[in-house]
């Protein structure tokens, strides 16, 4: 009903009027820090959108689940969905002050032996491939000790400023902790390769227009954020 709706806006004169649900589900840090403080700027353009927002680290099922775009952080494995690259987002090792006080700080991959990593999966159960870090052009992997592993950004980024151990984060999720000092950076010679922020969304031969402009307006909201490289 609601695409029958917008088309038939399309044929009347003035601009067009786009009505209709969207279905969007996006990282929860990203969500909560970047997008839904300026969702207000897009509905006020849109006032006859409805917005039904899912905040999740998960791998959600887009087809099944009716999503009309997901917004994803990290390497993609085959989906069968259209993928749109936005950028790719810098790494940085963080620890807290109190990390610091009790295990010291890391001045070399060698000393890493003696240090702690909060190990991040997306599936409670399966194994961290350790610290990731670039050497000679190839990137690497050390097994580290650590006694807490999560899958969720929230529970990462609380957990190393609660001391538990390195953490390799986004820079734009880590940058205000960096500022204020709740965050103190590591081995900035020795970082993770950055990691891609794409867009998905279901192949269809007529995508409603609503959900084209919302994801014009997503690209553009995370393209245009200074913390953020230049589109490769």
């Amino acid at each position: 009903l609601a695409d029958m709706e917008e088309l038939d806006s399309m044929f009347q004169k003035g601009k067009v009027k786009l009505v209709g649900r969207l279905r969007v589900d996006l990282p929860t840090r990203l969500a909560r820090d970047i997008i839904v403080p300026q969702l207000h700027d897009f509905l006020e353009k849109h006032p006859n959108i409805e917005i039904e927002l899912s905040c999740t680290d998960r791998k959600v099922d887009v087809v099944r689940e009716g999503f009309d775009c997901v917004l994803r952080v990290g390497t993609l494995s085959e989906s069968g969905l259209i993928a749109k690259h936005v950028m790719d987002l810098p790494i940085v090792n963080c620890v807290s002050p109190a990390y610091i006080k009790r295990y010291g700080k890391p001045k070399s991959i060698e000393d890493l032996e003696r240090h702690r990593l909060i190990h991040y999966v997306p599936t409670l159960g399966s194994k961290s491939m350790g610290f990731e870090y670039f050497e000679d052009g190839d990137i690497k992997f050390l097994p580290m000790k650590g006694s807490l592993t999560v899958n969720n950004s929230d529970a990462y980024h609380a957990g190393c400023i609660a001391g538990f151990g390195i953490a390799q984060m986004p820079l734009v999720g880590a940058r205000t902790d960096l500022e204020v000092g709740r965050l103190i950076e590591v081995l900035p010679d020795c970082i993770a390769e950055p990691m891609p922020m794409t867009i998905l969304f279901p192949q269809r031969r007529n995508m409603a227009r609503r959900v084209q402009v919302f994801i014009d307006w997503l690209d553009l909201l995370l393209s245009a954020k200074g913390d953020f490289p230049a589109k490769s």
